[in-house]
C-alpha cells in the first residue's frame, strides 16, 4: 500500500509539477535535452535540421484506386478524460458529458451523412472514473455518434491503468469505435506478454520503471469493403524519448503483421521527423523515424508532399494554440490518404485528426511503396551521418540500438 501511494505521488509529480515548473521557466530545465536511444540533438551545420527537399522523396506515383471499395475514414482523438482543455483534476458528470458531446459532433462532421466515419481511435479515455463522474466515455461517445449519424458503433476498450485508492478511483486507457464488424481483438500492455501476439521484452525495472505509466496497444481486426483490416490504437510515452522510441519499435515488431492491411492511430507524443529539431527538450527524439522504418506510412507526409503544405498544418496540441502535430494516423500502402484534416475542438487539450483513405490498386501500391522507400533513405542518410557521430564505442552502441529498433532498415 505504501509503495502504491508513493508511486502515485511520484507519477503526479512528473505529470503535473514538473511540466508546471518548466512553464515557469526554471533555468535548470531550460536547456535540458531528454535522452534518445540513438538520436543526438544537433544545433549546428547540416545536421541541425532536415533539408527543405526531404519530403520530396522520389517521384509521386500515379494514383489509381479500386472502384468497388468505398473510402475508409479514420479519426483519432485524445479525450483528456472529458476534463476539457484546461488543467483540471476533476469535473462533474454533466461537464464531462458536455465535453464529449462536443467531441462527438466534431467527429461526425468529419464525414458526409451518407458515409460516416468508419473507425475512431480514442486516447485518455475514462471508464467509470470518479474524476469524470463515473462515466464510461467510450460507450457515451458511441451512443452520441449513433444519434448523430444513425449508425451503431461497436466498442472495444483497452484499459492501461487503474487506481483503487478511495476517493481517487480511476480506470483509464484507449478505446476503439468501429462502424464495421470486429472479428477479433487483442488488448495488450507494452512490455508485457499478451495472448495471440509475439512475446515482449520486459519493461524497465527499478524505480524508473515503477514510475512509468503503463502504455498499451488495442488491436482489432475488422471486416470492411470485403477484406480484413487490422486497426491499432496506442498512446505513447510523453516525456522520455528513449522510452517512447522503444515503445514505437515494439508496436511495429509485435502488432503489425505481414500481408494484412493495417492502420495505426493515436497520440504518439512525437512530431514528424522534419520538425523534431524544433522541440526544445526533445530534439534528439527519433520516435517518428522508428515508426517510419517499417511498412507504415504517415498520412501527413504523403499529403504534405503531394500538396506542398507544411506539416505544422496538422498541429493538434495544445488545443488553445496548436503548435505540435502529436496525433497521427499511419497505414500500409494498401491505403492511400486523400485528405488529412484537423478537427478543432474546445472540449479537450488536443484537437482530433481525420484521414480519408482510398484503397489503392496494385500499381499504385508499388509506386507508393517506392516513394516511401526513397523517403526512408533520406531519413537514414541523415541518421547515419548525424546521430552516429562521435567516438567509436559510442557510435557502435548507437548503431546497435538503431538496428535493434528498426530491424536493420538503416543498414
Amino acid at each position: 500500500m505504501i509503495h502504491r501511494l508513493l508511486r502515485t505521488y511520484l507519477r503526479w509529480f512528473f505529470l503535473i509539477l514538473l511540466p508546471v515548473t518548466g512553464v515557469l521557466g526554471l533555468p535548470l530545465l531550460h536547456h535540458v535535452q531528454m535522452p534518445s536511444a540513438f538520436g543526438q540533438a544537433t544545433t549546428v551545420g547540416e545536421c541541425a535540421q532536415l533539408p527543405p527537399d526531404w519530403l520530396a522523396g522520389g517521384a509521386l506515383p500515379e494514383s489509381t484506386f479500386l472502384n468497388n471499395a468505398p473510402p475508409l475514414r479514420a479519426v483519432t482523438f485524445n479525450l483528456h478524460s472529458g476534463l476539457g482543455p484546461d488543467w483540471q483534476l476533476w469535473v462533474d458528470r454533466a461537464t464531462a458529458e458536455q465535453n464529449l458531446r462536443r467531441i462527438a459532433r466534431r467527429i461526425a462532421s468529419a464525414a458526409p451523412a451518407n458515409a460516416p466515419v468508419d473507425v475512431v481511435s480514442l486516447n485518455e479515455v475514462d471508464f467509470d472514473s470518479r474524476r469524470s463522474g463515473w462515466l464510461d466515455q467510450a460507450a457515451f461517445l458511441a451512443a452520441e455518434l449513433e444519434k448523430l449519424t444513425g449508425y451503431a458503433y461497436r466498442i472495444r476498450r483497452g484499459e492501461t491503468w487503474s487506481r483503487d485508492i478511495p476517493g481517487l478511483e480511476v480506470r483509464f486507457g484507449n478505446a476503439l469505435l468501429s462502424r464495421h464488424p470486429i472479428l477479433e481483438t487483442r488488448d495488450c500492455l507494452l512490455g508485457s506478454d499478451c495472448p495471440g501476439v509475439p512475446s515482449a521484452s520486459p519493461r524497465q525495472a527499478g524505480w524508473l520503471g515503477s514510475m512509468e505509466e503503463p502504455r498499451g496497444v488495442l488491436k482489432a481486426r475488422i471486416a470492411v469493403a470485403g477484406r480484413e483490416l487490422d486497426l491499432l490504437v496506442t498512446h505513447l510515452e510523453p516525456f522520455v524519448p528513449e522510452r517512447r522510441e522503444r515503445q514505437a519499435a515494439e508496436v511495429l515488431a509485435r502488432f503489425v503483421e505481414n500481408d494484412v492491411p493495417t492502420v495505426l492511430m493515436g497520440d504518439i507524443n512525437a512530431v514528424p521527423s522534419p520538425m523534431t529539431a524544433m522541440r526544445r527538450h526533445f530534439a534528439a527524439d527519433r520516435t517518428h523515424d522508428v515508426l517510419s522504418s517499417g511498412p507504415l506510412i504517415d498520412a501527413r507526409l504523403w499529403v504534405a508532399a503531394r500538396d506542398a503544405v507544411k506539416l505544422e498544418t496538422w498541429a493538434t496540441y495544445p488545443a488553445g494554440a496548436p503548435q505540435w502535430p502529436l496525433d497521427a494516423v499511419f497505414a500500409t500502402p494498401d491505403l492511400l490518404p486523400s485528405e488529412v484534416t484537423v478537427l478543432d475542438s474546445e472540449a479537450s487539450d488536443h484537437h482530433g485528426l481525420a484521414v480519408r483513405y482510398k484503397w489503392a490498386t496494385a500499381p499504385t501500391m508499388v509506386g507508393y511503396s517506392a516513394w516511401r522507400d526513397s523517403l526512408r533513405r533520406n531519413q537514414w542518410t541523415r541518421i547515419l551521418a548525424c546521430d552516429l557521430a562521435g567516438d567509436e564505442s559510442e557510435r557502435i552502441r548507437r548503431l546497435e540500438r538503431l538496428t535493434s529498433m528498426t530491424g536493420g532498415s538503416a543498414s
